[in-house]
């Protein structure tokens, strides 16, 4: 009888009768609430009461039952269930286009349900692909790596489908401490004073006056930066020159529009353009160095734009040529495998670009914060140093910076 009473109640919440959904007030609230209009359309499951199977027509809830679509304001049908969910987000209209799960492709859909954009990407993989919806034009995509965890390459495409570039904020984290809004002129003896990349910096400081160049960025918009990446001094962002820009600016700030460059947290410009970004990740400052493109080649800079490192690694290639952020002194070259897609060869260097042999360790830390592991390891002997376990014994070593091991160390008792 409990159950009987139960199908009755629910079927006072779902009455389906030619292609629209009439549901109970409460339930539209919550269906709402949870998945949310926008451009006038939400997708939801399709539910048929078994109970008012009279009310039905076959016609109109064949193929419906318990598959999503979408639905317009008055709760009508406008897209049938010719998609699935995606894995990894869900799908919403904006501007006119929608992400959804065809074959297990990512593809965009018009209001009427045609294909409009392939991404070409898997919808349910591993690599948990995923795209966020269209704004001024733009959606950003998120195409996910196979080789690193939560590794993602970003991307712009606009509604043909096509990539396109756009401006974004990354994360700084400076060791030691370092006075972005202070940066004084370089030192004119180079290591490589043919290295144009030098010259372009170079000019770009001796004529700059700070008072004039200013990115003039939206408020929301700079707060939005600010609040999403706390704590940064350091912004790479695509000086876009829009009328409100070209209002806001000196004449002669107007030479960087459409180019990449480094802005302070009050958007004066600090680095201009004499790099690309790569194609496999996107750059971050880590202890005073950065990794982006120049000449095909990716490189790391300094704070001052400078060219410190040269990988000898392509920016953009079949490989998927990758680099890490600094920590402790240390970066790791993700070599690409050409004939093993998805395949890298690592190699270790230091802030001077030399190749050491860390790679060969677990646990790799650096020897002062783990000294008091060890009964034979002193404070004084820390400088410098790194601690870890060796990969095929398990055994712990005092190593130096090149890699180059100094002792066996005991742990205590």
């Amino acid at each position: 009888m409990k159950r009987i009473v139960l199908f009755l109640f629910l079927a006072s919440f779902f009455i389906v009768n030619a292609q629209k959904l009439h549901l109970d007030s409460a339930l539209k609230a919550y269906y709402i609430k949870k998945y949310q209009f926008h451009d006038q359309l939400i997708c939801i499951p399709f539910y048929c009461d078994p109970f008012k199977a009279k009310l039905y027509s076959k016609k109109d809830t064949t193929g419906l039952c318990g598959k999503f679509v979408f639905v317009d304001t008055g709760f009508n049908l406008k897209i049938k269930p010719i998609f699935e969910i995606p894995c990894s987000f869900e799908p919403r209209f904006s501007e006119g286009l929608c992400a959804v799960s065809i074959k297990n492709q990512i593809v965009f859909i018009d209001t009427s349900g045609k294909i409009k954009i392939n991404t070409g990407l898997p919808a349910c993989s591993q690599h948990k692909h995923r795209v966020l919806g269209f704004k001024n034009g733009k959606a950003k995509v998120y195409k996910g790596s196979n080789t690193i965890k939560k590794y993602h390459t970003t991307y712009y495409i606009d509604k043909n489908g096509y990539k396109v570039k756009e401006y974004f904020a990354i994360n700084v984290k400076i060791k030691p401490p370092v006075s972005i809004a202070s940066i004084e002129k370089p030192n004119t003896v180079v290591s490589n004073k043919n290295d144009t990349s030098y010259a372009i910096v170079n000019e770009f400081l001796n004529n700059r006056n700070l008072k004039q160049n200013f990115y003039p960025i939206e408020i929301f918009k700079s707060k939005m930066i600010k609040q999403k990446y706390p704590g940064s001094n350091l912004f790479l962002i695509q000086y876009e020159c829009g009328t409100f820009q070209l209002e806001n600016m000196a004449e002669q700030d107007s030479i960087y529009c459409g180019k990449y460059l480094f802005v302070d947290s009050f958007f004066n410009v600090k680095i201009s353009r004499g790099f690309d970004i790569p194609c496999s990740f996107e750059p971050e400052f880590s202890e005073g160095l950065c990794a982006v493109a120049l000449d095909s080649q990716i490189v790391y800079i300094d704070t001052l734009g400078r060219v410190v490192i040269k990988t000898g690694l392509l920016a953009c290639s079949p490989e998927n040529n990758k680099v890490s952020t600094f920590k402790n002194g240390i970066a790791t070259l993700f070599k690409g495998d050409k004939n093993n897609k998805g395949f890298y060869q690592t190699i270790a260097i230091n802030s001077n670009g030399e190749r050491v042999k860390l790679l060969e360790f677990d646990d790799l830390e650096l020897a002062i914060k783990k000294y008091e592991m060890f009964s034979n390891l002193s404070i004084e002997e820390c400088n410098n140093c790194f601690v870890g376990r060796g990969k095929t014994n398990g055994i712990w070593f005092l190593i130096e910076k090149t890699g180059k091991v100094k002792k066996k160390l005991e742990l205590k008792q």
